[in-house]
């Protein structure tokens, strides 16, 4: 665990090494089928629940497994996702969905719908954010929740949902979903409501599974649609306003663990690729031996590297809000935002240099580089993506709209 430096201590060591064993014993020898049906993906999660990782940042008090700073939550996902990034972001749901409830003390929520994630009982979460019509409008800093086309409603002591969602991952097999909605457009930020809807309820319906580049069976894709859906009022995150800084709290968290995703993917194709150049050998020397080879292996090397520490960097800044503010607030959320873009970036070239590497063997799904490349793209563009990720970065600047 020394790549991480500093930024951990030996307890987070302890645990970041725990996961690494399981994912070389568990997850790496069945890369493929995981590829390639849910059972064998549902196999591995119910593992991981076991080990404890369903509960990995839910609160103590609920019997959740908490985390210790942002860099070992960020390393925890760079680990997962080393063997498969469907399965990471399952894992880490919870603790994203959650998130706004835990840091907006709603016990309602907390108790009914948090707790039985804390069990050893399998259980999976979703967070419903892009919509059909806007894209990743609603993660656009500069629209202030402006361009939300998924409604709520008060009436009585009941919201009444009205809309769909596009892409959400645990869409149709989860047991609740968190719903960024408004309660109407005009009031901007002050409209944007996080309400949290128990699967099972009239009129939530689903549409059927995407077929996929990437991750097809480890993160289910599909479409939500809330025809009249009424949840109590307890079961918003917060209120006015409060929903909107909760949102964006949980969306630069996202984005800053995203950049563990991402360079996870590009760990475990470098490594691939160092094995496979030093049992190939041309003119009497390993692949790997070669100048031109070492130099590009070295380009994937410093990529990786220099991704890390801009993360673990930024994590740090999570660690001490008392000098750098919210982590939903401008700053952090350029920080968060700028290590995903580049982490991207970096996963991107490496894959890319990987498959050169290797050739027609990087293309074929036995050596799992294409997998990995496939896998990691929809990390690239989840939360909005690398070019409204520069809008933001430039955001933590200075104001944009």
């Amino acid at each position: 665990m020394k790549r991480y430096g500093t930024f951990i201590d030996d307890e987070s060591r302890r645990l970041l090494q725990n996961v690494r064993n399981f994912v070389n014993r568990e997850i790496m020898p069945v890369r493929q089928e995981l590829d390639e049906s849910r059972e064998a993906c549902e196999k591995v999660i119910k593992k991981l629940v076991d080990l404890g990782m369903q509960k990995y940042g839910l609160s103590p008090k609920y019997g959740g497994m908490p985390i210790r700073s942002a860099a070992e939550y960020c390393a925890v996902c760079e680990e997962l996702a080393r063997g498969d990034s469907g399965i990471a972001t399952e894992m880490t749901c919870p603790e994203w969905l959650f998130g706004p409830a835990m840091r907006g003390r709603n016990k309602v929520v907390l108790e009914k719908f948090m707790a039985p994630f804390c069990s050893d009982e399998r259980h999976t979460a979703c967070f419903a954010l892009t919509e059909p019509a806007g894209g990743c409008n609603g993660e656009d800093s500069t629209q202030h929740g402006m361009s939300l086309r998924t409604t709520a409603k008060l009436d009585g002591d009941e919201w009444v949902i009205n809309g769909s969602k596009r892409w959400p991952g645990g869409a149709g097999i989860a047991d609740i979903y968190g719903v960024l909605c408004t309660t109407d457009p005009a009031l901007g930020e002050e409209g944007v409501a996080l309400i949290y809807v128990p699967d099972g309820l009239p009129g939530l319906t689903f549409g059927k599974p995407e077929n996929k580049s990437g991750m097809k069976y480890s993160d289910v894709n599909a479409d939500i649609y809330f025809d009249n859906v009424r949840v109590p009022k307890e079961y918003r995150a917060s209120g006015p306003g409060e929903d909107w800084m909760l949102f964006r709290g949980a969306l630069s968290w996202g984005r800053l663990s995203s950049s563990g995703f991402a360079i996870g993917n590009a760990q475990a194709v470098l490594e691939i690729v160092i094995d496979y150049t030093a049992n190939r050998f041309y003119k009497g020397k390993s692949v790997r031996e070669h100048t031109l080879q070492a130099a590009m292996i070295a380009d994937m090397i410093m990529g990786i590297e220099s991704a890390r520490a801009y993360y673990l960097s930024v994590a740090s800044m999570f660690d001490t809000r008392s000098e750098f503010g919210d982590p939903g607030g401008s700053f952090l959320m350029g920080k968060a935002t700028g290590s995903k873009v580049y982490a991207c970036d970096v996963t991107e070239m490496v894959c890319n240099r990987g498959m050169e590497l290797m050739g027609a063997y990087g293309y074929i799904k036995e050596y799992h580089v294409e997998k990995y490349l496939r896998d990691f793209k929809i990390i690239q563009i989840w939360e909005g993506g690398g070019q409204l990720g520069r809008i933001e970065v430039a955001n933590g600047y200075y104001p944009l709209g």
